[in-house]
């Protein structure tokens, strides 16, 4: 029987010295330029990796907790992470949380793990809804900051971890927001638009923060995606206290990001805005996406009914958790998007939640007349 030679631990610190040098190397020789975005999709698409998967070893104290909530993604899973994995800052952990896949998404997850060992995995037993889901990841995290990455999309930017933790401690930042570019995956007339252009890019500190989300300004109001946005843990955790299981626990697959951004916001006391774009909207056709076809399974009239349950949650928690003198903010929601769409009239499945929301919004002192009188209007209309 032949006797295995053990690696001396000099023998393996000079292996890991040598891993790092090739790393460097190719750091300085500008293995290909990150900055142009086509060629870093295709990097990641292709499932390549920037650096030594020896380099991959799980921190006790990790700087930057990644969450991914996977649902049916196996076809574009691989590609989010790597694009996780090519960042230059490699003190993070990344908690992917799977909300119920069917197809072959937790074999996938193996397969990243074997390689990494700062992936954690947690799985739904059933589908909970993506509110659950994201939460479920955060409340698991052991970093001081943490980044909500969708499962089919990649960031933009080998530095991106890096700039936004420098930032982040520069200036005690609760919130820091950055960029996004929507692009395919055949990257085909790219849309260059910057969705938060119109932000400033000076600190800014409560009370200011909450005018910045879901005020008066339609186009803040309809960006306020999670994806876009460095948190800190502890900011994000006493959210999600604040919100309670009375919310979390509810099956909500829609306006999620809504939810959190605004509770996000109002426990916030600092804020700041990047110029830099670190995300990417990957656009991708229907024939690589197994979440698309489940959705085309799925009666378009179940897809609305989901659409008008999260949402008609939304405006009870914009009534619980906005201050009296902002009410109008939770009228002007309610009244917008829920009492005047006749979208949401049919599904007499949630009826008994429309009802008792409406009692809220009506027994409410800071909600006016004249927004009662339109309530109870459609109430008559929808009881008939």
């Amino acid at each position: 029987m032949k006797q295995v030679k053990k690696v001396s631990k000099n023998k393996y610190l000079n292996i890991l010295i040598f891993m790092y040098l090739l790393t460097l190397i190719d750091l300085i020789t500008n293995k290909f330029n990150y900055k142009d975005i086509e060629k870093y999709i295709k990097f990641n698409l292709e499932g390549n990796l920037y650096y030594s998967p020896i380099q991959f070893y799980k921190r006790k104290n990790p700087k930057i907790s990644i969450i991914i909530s996977t649902f049916n993604s196996e076809l574009y899973l691989k590609p989010a992470v790597r694009s996780v994995q090519n960042q230059n800052f490699l003190n993070i952990e990344i908690i992917i949380v799977d909300d119920g896949s069917m197809d072959n998404t937790i074999n996938v997850v193996k397969e990243l793990m074997e390689e990494d060992r700062r992936i954690v995995f947690l799985a739904n037993i059933i589908n909970r809804g993506t509110l659950f889901t994201k939460t479920r990841g955060v409340l698991n995290a052991k970093g001081q900051y943490v980044m909500a990455l969708d499962h089919d999309n990649l960031y933009a930017n080998k530095d991106a971890f890096s700039i936004l933790y420098k930032n982040a401690k520069k200036y005690n930042l609760d919130l820091l927001g950055f960029s996004l570019i929507g692009t395919g995956v055949e990257i085909k007339n790219r849309d260059k638009s910057n969705f938060l252009n119109y932000f400033e890019t000076k600190v800014i500190q409560k009370p200011d923060i909450k005018k910045r989300f879901l005020g008066f300004d339609s186009k803040i109001a309809s960006h306020t995606l999670l994806c876009l946005y460095f948190i800190k843990t502890e900011l994000f955790l006493y959210s999600i206290k604040q919100l309670g299981d009375e919310f979390i626990n509810r099956n909500i697959d829609e306006h999620d990001d809504t939810i959190l951004m605004f509770i996000l916001s109002r426990n916030a006391q600092t804020l700041k805005h990047l110029k830099e774009i670190f995300y990417i909207l990957l656009i991708w056709p229907e024939k690589y996406s197994e979440a698309l076809k489940f959705q085309r399974r799925i009666k378009l009239k179940e897809r609305k009914r989901k659409s008008c349950y999260s949402y008609l949650t939304f405006t009870e928690i914009l009534l619980k958790f906005t201050d009296n003198s902002d009410k109008l903010i939770a009228e002007n929601h309610f009244l917008s998007w829920f009492i005047r769409q006749e979208k949401c009239k049919n599904h007499t499945d949630i009826m008994n939640d429309t009802l008792r929301i409406c009692s809220l919004y009506l027994n409410n002192e800071y909600i006016s007349s004249n927004a009662k009188k339109e309530i109870s209007l459609y109430l008559n209309q929808t009881k008939r």
